[in-house]
């Protein structure tokens, strides 16, 4: 696998993912801790929407960089992205002495790991298309 693992490709696809998702993740957060929204709100699911689009955006990112491996590197975009911001969250909920809810985490980082690979099959299928 080291030879299908291109760092250039996942780090472009991880910024573009991270672009999209946390600002999207931020929004949501704050408008669940204000009680603007309550938890069961479709302004939630849109916001979990779009998230899941900029993984697989950050997915195509990366795999159109490096089309040789498109679904290695574009499922190792999408998990970087989430384990850095889920790295990140879990660090400032424990020091804030709250929970965290650790069965999520890898259901999450499997679902961020597939929508990546959804953008690798869209770029793959794209650069096979012949025009």
């Amino acid at each position: 696998m080291g030879g299908l693992l291109h760092p250039r490709a996942v780090a472009a696809g991880a910024g573009v993912a991270l672009a999209i998702c946390v600002p999207a993740a931020l929004l949501a957060q704050l408008l669940d801790e204000s009680d603007t929204v309550d938890d069961n709100s479709s302004w939630l699911i849109v916001l979990f929407g779009v998230i899941l689009v900029g993984m697989g955006i950050g997915g195509y990112v990366a795999a159109n960089l490096r089309l040789d491996a498109p679904l290695t590197n574009s499922a190792v975009a999408a998990l970087a992205a989430y384990l850095l911001v889920q790295t990140i969250g879990a660090v400032r909920l424990l020091a804030a002495g709250d929970d965290v809810t650790w069965a999520a985490i890898p259901f999450f980082a499997l679902l961020s790991a597939s929508a990546g690979m959804a953008g690798g099959l869209l770029a793959d299928r794209r650069a096979r298309k012949p025009r």
